[in-house]
């Protein structure tokens, strides 16, 4: 079972490790990305429970894809870390069972320039019955 999501914004700058925000503007900002992506996924689980889907998910693959209008050099570390309030809606939203490595593997970050549609983040759940074992 796969599962796409669009959510018409970006992690904000405050929640990146190097921020140097004070705590409560990275509070807001997180909460405000937070609550974007929990609502584009209680849509789409709504969506695939009426399709049969079943959620939340017991094991899953998480890529994420971040469009942008300007091409740059991005630290795909640095942009998982700033998903962090998104990779928490995805989990309070019911789609996956627990965000942690024995339930959740991070695939691929992917960043992509389309000055037409960004600013965007895509986020494709993947269901596994067993995970791939790495090593």
């Amino acid at each position: 079972m796969t599962v796409l999501i669009e959510v018409s914004q970006l992690p904000p700058d405050e929640t990146s490790p190097n921020s140097r925000a004070f705590w409560a503007k990275k509070y807001k900002a997180g909460k405000v990305y937070h609550d974007a992506v929990y609502y584009s996924c209680v849509n789409a689980r709504n969506k695939g429970e009426k399709g049969g889907k079943r959620f939340p998910m017991l094991r899953a693959r998480l890529d994420l894809t971040f469009v942008f209008a300007v091409s740059r050099r991005r630290d795909r570390d640095n942009w998982l870390s700033r998903f962090k309030p998104g990779l928490d809606a995805i989990k309070d939203a019911s789609l996956i069972l627990d965000d942690d490595s024995e339930h959740l593997e991070i695939g691929e970050i992917l960043f992509w320039v389309n000055p037409e549609v960004a600013p965007l983040t895509i986020i494709r759940l993947a269901g596994y019955r067993h995970f791939r074992k790495s090593g």
